[in-house]
C-alpha cells in the first residue's frame, strides 16, 4: 500500500513540474522582444498582442501586420518602429484584411489583437495604443 501512494504522489509532483515547465514555455514564447528605451525617444512602435493564438483549423497565427504605408513589412508579427506621423497599416485577421489609419508620436507603443465584435462573423483586428508618448 505505501507503494502504490508513494507511486501516485511521485505521479503528481511530476505533472506539476511538467505543467510548469509548458507554462513558462508558452509565457516566454510570446513576449515581444523589448524596443530599446534610448530608441524610444525617435520612433512608435507596433507590437504583437495575441497573435498567437491559433485558430482551430491550422494551428497558424491568426493576426499578422500585412503592410505599412504600401509596403509589405518582413515582420508580420512585429515589434516594428515607426516614425513620427500618420501611417495606414494593414493587418489581415485569418483572411480578412482590416485597414488602420494612426497617426504616431515617439515613445508610444500601439498593440495589435484579435478582438471580438457583437453581431460580426470570423475574425476582427484591432489596433490600440498601449501607451501614450511621454512628454
Amino acid at each position: 500500500m505505501v507503494t502504490a501512494n508513494t507511486d501516485a504522489a511521485e505521479g503528481q509532483r511530476m505533472e506539476l513540474r511538467i505543467a510548469v515547465v509548458l507554462a513558462i514555455a508558452c509565457l516566454a514564447g510570446c513576449a515581444a522582444p523589448p524596443a530599446p528605451n534610448e530608441r524610444m525617444r525617435d520612433v512608435a512602435i507596433i507590437t504583437s498582442g495575441n497573435t498567437m493564438s491559433y485558430s482551430f483549423a491550422g494551428s497558424i497565427p491568426e493576426i499578422v501586420i500585412v503592410e505599412i504605408d504600401g509596403s509589405p513589412t518582413d515582420r508580420p508579427y512585429g515589434p516594428i518602429e515607426l516614425k513620427p506621423g500618420p501611417h495606414t497599416v494593414i493587418l489581415k485577421c485569418g483572411a480578412t484584411p482590416h485597414t488602420s489609419n494612426v497617426t504616431v508620436r515617439a515613445g508610444e507603443i500601439y498593440q495589435f489583437k484579435k478582438v471580438v465584435a457583437p453581431g460580426v462573423k470570423g475574425c476582427v483586428a484591432s489596433l490600440s495604443r498601449l501607451r501614450a508618448a511621454r512628454r
